[in-house]
């Protein structure tokens, strides 16, 4: 009996599962040019990372499906997409978010804890720059270079590869 309750609960929790959808940028296309052209961003947001989007919605609609018929093979067949997809989405809107053009102060670094530990940990933002682009040239493949804090709360550069999340290595971005 507590089975089939639990069954039912969990049938209508999927049932009200809302999409994923892309997240609007909170700057126009063309606020990092030069650096990175407004052609670019805008393939990068509304093909590149909308298709993880849309994928991460097709691979739920897979999980609930099989969820609803009880197929655990299904299910776990399903996880590599959903790790692949939702790491994809997770990590550009991420992306997204640590972007700011130079005209709102991107690029600088100012006088705050975040700063401190940079000097503390790496000698200062251009060696931090610098060991950041020899570890992204390392990926072999697709992947991120992240500025994380581990578990011991300090700063800390790490690689993931395809679409994994700093987070599932105990890091935060």
């Amino acid at each position: 009996m507590f089975v089939r309750a639990l069954t039912s609960a969990r049938r209508a929790t999927l049932a009200v599962r809302a999409k994923h959808t892309l997240p609007d940028l909170d700057y126009p296309y063309n606020a990092l040019e030069p650096v990175i052209s407004s052609q670019i961003m805008k393939l990068h947001h509304t093909k590149h990372h909308a298709t993880y989007v849309a994928g991460l919605n097709a691979a739920e609609e897979k999980l609930k499906a099989a969820q609803l018929s009880n197929d655990v093979q299904a299910q776990v067949a399903i996880q590599p997409l959903l790790r692949f997809h939702g790491g994809g989405h997770v990590n550009h809107t991420i992306f997204w978010k640590n972007l700011i053009g130079e005209s709102q102060g991107g690029g600088q670094l100012h006088d705050s804890a975040l700063k401190n530990a940079i000097d503390k940990q790496f000698g200062g933002k251009d060696k931090l720059s610098s060991h950041m682009n020899n570890m992204a040239a390392g990926i072999q493949g697709s992947g991120w270079a992240w500025l994380t804090l581990n578990q011991r709360g300090e700063l800390d550069v790490i690689t993931t590869a395809n679409q994994d999340m700093a987070a599932s290595v105990g890091h935060v971005p």
